[in-house]
């Protein structure tokens, strides 16, 4: 009698054993199994599912300077580079058609400037050219940076291809400044004031 209730009771820590080893095994596995039911979103949401027909992208996008590139190195060479600088100067034809203009790009600190190469279209959002009293529209051009473009003699240029106004032109007169004239006024009256004294003692002196 007490070896058959022995043996029962080993069967039935068994069976316990065995149910709390399955309900852990299934706790487990439980994250993994809620994430493959959810699956692509009803909005096209396919998660992190990779896509083995998508093509590799060689393309990138180098956020650089005016400075950069007025001493740029083949690195850059036919690269997509970002700027932005202030147009200086004026707005060249390129070209008999009239569809490309070329236009100056100054860099924001410093004497460097870049050539763009761009369309009409893009050129129109130009509403001021820098020069004495006056600031260029400031863009934002992406292109293709060519340190010798075979297409313009040579030339390092930008063939713009996205175009943005970043900060409109502006005209800035030089105002009237009274007290920068004062040194000078003082200096001119001390002159004369000398002449005259002098004039005076050679007078006196005949």
């Amino acid at each position: 009698m007490r070896a058959a209730y022995s043996t029962k009771l080993r069967t039935s820590r068994r069976i316990a054993c065995a149910l709390v080893a399955l309900a852990a095994a299934l706790w487990a596995c439980a994250p993994a199994l809620a994430f493959a039911d959810e699956g692509p979103s009803a909005e096209g949401d396919d998660g992190n599912t990779v896509n083995t027909q998508q093509l590799p992208d060689s393309s990138f996008i180098y956020d650089t300077s005016i400075v950069d590139l007025g001493t740029a190195d083949t690195y850059y060479d036919n690269q997509t580079v970002q700027v932005v600088g202030e147009v200086v100067g004026d707005s060249i034809r390129a070209g008999l058609s009239g569809g490309h203009r070329w236009i100056t790009l100054a860099a924001p600190a410093g004497a460097a400037t870049l050539s763009v190469y761009m369309s009409s279209e893009s050129a129109a959002k130009i509403d001021t050219y820098g020069k004495y009293g006056t600031t260029g529209t400031t863009l934002q051009v992406r292109g293709t940076f060519h340190l010798v473009c075979p297409d313009h003699d040579g030339v390092s240029d930008l063939h713009a291809e996205v175009v943005s106004v970043v900060e409109p032109g502006s005209h800035h007169e030089d105002e009237f400044e009274f007290d920068r004239f004062i040194p000078g006024a003082v200096t001119v009256v001390i002159g004369l004031a000398m002449m005259a004294v002098f004039y005076w003692i050679r007078e006196r002196r005949r």
